[in-house]
């Protein structure tokens, strides 16, 4: 029987085993979310464990846990029924206010555990999502900013190397990028429901193509909605505009728009806002299509006073101009919206 051999450090893209993990840290072999307390009760760090699909399984699971550049989008601990604020979900709130480490590792493999880094909690927010009976369920989502900087760390002192980062990170925050505006909550689903389930389902199948084709989807509903002259950009060097369109008015001179494109399963925040309108021509208009979310720093700063205003269109605008317009997506469609 081979032994086990148990790690003192965890080093950046180094696959572990689950008992190595469970062994070498003190903590509970099983579940995504593993709280390791002191022995005054007190929370010394939490592991996370998820199984994000970042590469070509992603079209088996719109829901999955996802990773896009530094950011890893996570869903809450409960695989049925409403997620709420309590048990391992509260442990991971508590980085909110406490520089507590929590040490992220994704699954590559059966058995095989990669970490990715410290993990810092940029925001987190109540959505909503369809669980594998269709039925529409409220869920916790929490943005994670990935570290790279520190690549080993120390079992015993990951407080220590921890700290410093959650300095910087906590002083450089936006306030308003940490949080998200997201639609009511009522207890009881009627066209709300229905509402609902259609956009969770647009956004399921969106997330499955591949980004440029959602840029080249986005071109063809732009186009349809009645601009002209509508040109997608190439899949790179487009400095940060995806799609340019004309709109044409007959009483005025033609605008010009400027199209930036995210099929983000993370929110859209405040410098991407910023970023885009950097990038675009003088007395170009600018626009945002997300099958995500906006933060309130990013709408503050879209319509920002003595600023060209960047319109924004999350998925439930996104939803409701392809619904209102008729548009057929029947090419992009995995699941019937």
């Amino acid at each position: 029987m081979r032994q086990l051999t148990t790690p003192n450090i965890f080093e950046l893209g180094v696959t572990y085993s689950n008992d190595q993990i469970s062994y070498a840290l003190e903590i509970g072999n099983s579940g995504g979310i593993r709280p390791k307390l002191t022995n005054i009760g007190k929370l010394d760090f939490v592991v996370l464990i998820t199984s994000a699909e970042v590469n070509k399984s992603s079209h088996r699971n719109p829901y999955a846990d996802k990773i896009e550049g530094s950011i890893l989008t996570y869903t809450g601990a409960g695989l049925k029924g409403e997620q709420i604020v309590t048990g391992v979900n509260k442990r991971l709130l508590e980085q909110v206010e406490e520089p507590v480490p929590v040490l992220g590792f994704v699954k590559t493999e059966v058995n095989k555990y990669m970490f990715v880094g410290f993990l810092f909690l940029l925001r987190h927010y109540v959505d909503y999502q369809l669980d594998s009976e269709g039925k529409m369920r409220r869920v916790l989502m929490f943005e994670f900013q990935i570290i790279s900087d520190i690549k080993i760390a120390i079992i015993g002192k990951f407080s220590e190397q921890f700290r410093s980062i959650y300095t910087k990170f906590k002083h450089d925050q936006i306030v308003d990028d940490t949080k998200i505006i997201v639609k009511p909550i009522k207890n009881d689903f009627g066209e709300e429901d229905r509402q609902l389930k259609a956009i969770e389902l647009l956004k399921a199948n969106l997330m499955t193509v591949n980004p440029y084709e959602f840029e080249v989807f986005a071109g063809k509903l732009i186009s349809h909605v009645g601009y002209t002259n509508v040109k997608v950009t190439k899949k790179s060097g487009d400095e940060g505009v995806d799609v340019s369109a004309t709109l044409k008015n007959p009483i005025s001179v033609d605008l010009s728009y400027s199209f930036q494109v995210k099929r983000w399963k993370h929110s859209v925040g405040r410098n991407e806002v910023a970023n885009l309108r950097g990038s675009i021509a003088m007395n170009s208009h600018g626009v945002i299509i997300a099958t995500s979310h906006f933060t309130e720093g990013a709408i503050k700063e879209s319509i920002s006073g003595g600023k060209m205003p960047i319109n924004l269109v999350g998925i439930d605008a996104l939803h409701e101009v392809i619904v209102s317009s008729k548009f057929d997506i029947s090419d992009y469609l995995k699941d019937k919206i």
